[in-house]
């Protein structure tokens, strides 16, 4: 085992370690505050988080910005968490810092999301990044993340998530991801239910901080996979054929205009809409094989089920292949499955939280497949049927790199 496969062993031993966002302060405190001096931006929100922070960072870009992003979780590989321009961190550059701050991180018991954080404040940093985006891991209040002063802060939506960590109702996960609005600091949110957006109201009013919502998505058309809309006047073609996308879409422009309109950042409608175009974010509603036609969706959460099943209706008869962690409310989100025209799989993949094809099943007209790949051969056996593969981000980055293997 080489030493990069070492670190990445003893990161996944550290997920349950941490002490509190006051002790991850106090170890930036004692390397000198590397996040104090970086421009970013922050997104919370239930789902979307990742897709919002890909469409700004792909703008920026296109405007000839050097652009910082961090996310979380992972699809292909450890180091997509932390890029530059789209680009990931070299496993040679990650590990040099491992080694040269790792005894601070075990002084201060810090968990592997919190040393995935620092790495990256700490490489934005010293590679003079123009704008960092940074998206929260669970919640917003206590996260690690929320040490850093942004330009401004992002809502992507509210949805029951994380209950065990955040309340178990959309009004108390909407004052967890609130946590992140800071003194005077912008909020841009796409969230649409009243008593949400009245407990971002409250905060914001605390706080002095203008809160922008994001305004209705005109003529919105699907072709060829490809979504083409109306945001505030402005014609948008995405190449994707998410619906959901529409929504962080407009999130991540209205964010732009912000930037641009108050802090002096320089881009144009052109760019706005060239950086959408070029976006394309991995995992999410992702085709990847097109004859037969497979598209990764990681669907995590019941609100994700139901955009993606939004998204699905005006598609032929296609099979789904679901597998699902053991903390998600799997019964309401194979529901919502079982309600569309599509034969439903489900089926289980190698993490330890992952439930089994069985448990899945228990309640539901289901067909079961404890072994994913024989699904996907399947469909190169039957190209006619689209497979719409969903669940876990956990299993979309396994099932991703087993379709990698079968291209090479």
């Amino acid at each position: 085992m080489n030493r990069n496969d070492e670190i990445l062993k003893e990161l996944e031993s550290r997920r349950n370690y941490g002490h509190g966002i006051e002790n991850f302060r106090a170890y930036l405190r004692s390397i000198g505050n590397p996040q104090q001096g970086l421009r970013c931006i922050h997104v919370a929100g239930t789902n979307g988080k990742g897709s919002t922070v890909n469409f700004v960072r792909s703008i920026l870009q296109e405007a000839h910005y050097r652009v910082g992003s961090f996310t979380s979780p992972y699809l292909e590989t450890h180091y997509d968490r932390i890029r530059i321009n789209n680009i990931n961190i070299e496993a040679e550059t990650f590990r040099d810092y491992y080694d040269r701050y790792y005894e601070g991180w075990y002084a201060y018991e810090l968990s592997s999301f919190e040393i995935d954080t620092v790495i990256a404040f700490l490489y934005f940093a010293d590679q003079d990044v123009d704008l960092s985006i940074i998206e929260a891991g669970i919640g917003g209040r206590f996260d690690c993340t929320n040490v850093i002063m942004p330009l401004c802060s992002v809502i992507t939506n509210i949805g029951l998530d994380h209950v065990e960590y955040l309340g178990d109702h959309v009004e108390a996960i909407a004052w967890q991801k609130g946590g992140i609005i800071k003194e005077g600091i912008p909020l841009v949110t796409a969230e649409k239910r009243p008593s949400c957006l009245a407990v971002f109201q409250d905060i914001c009013t605390q706080k002095h901080a203008p809160m922008i919502s994001v305004k209705p998505i005109g003529h919105i058309e699907k072709r060829n996979n490809e979504l083409y809309f109306e945001y505030d006047g402005l014609p948008i073609h995405l190449k994707s054929g998410a619906l959901y996308q529409s929504e962080n879409c407009a999130c991540a422009v209205e964010t732009c205009q912000l930037l641009r309109n108050h802090y002096g950042i320089a881009l144009d409608d052109k760019q706005i809409q060239g950086g959408l175009f070029q976006a394309q974010w991995p995992g999410r509603f992702e085709v990847v094989w097109t004859d037969p036609m497979i598209v990764l969706d990681g669907a995590h959460n019941v609100a994700g089920i139901e955009a993606l099943c939004a998204s699905i209706a005006d598609m032929k008869k296609s099979r789904v292949l679901f597998a699902a962690c053991e903390d998600k409310d799997s019964d309401a989100m194979l529901r919502c499955l079982c309600n569309t025209h599509h034969d439903i799989i489900v089926s289980q993949f190698d993490y330890f939280r992952s439930q089994s094809a069985h448990q899945l099943a228990e309640h539901f007209p289901v067909t079961i497949a404890e072994d994913y790949r024989k699904i996907i051969q399947k469909a190169f056996r039957d190209p006619s049927m689209p497979l719409i593969i969903t669940g876990s981000l956990y299993f979309i980055s396994e099932v991703r790199g087993y379709l990698k293997q079968l291209k090479e």
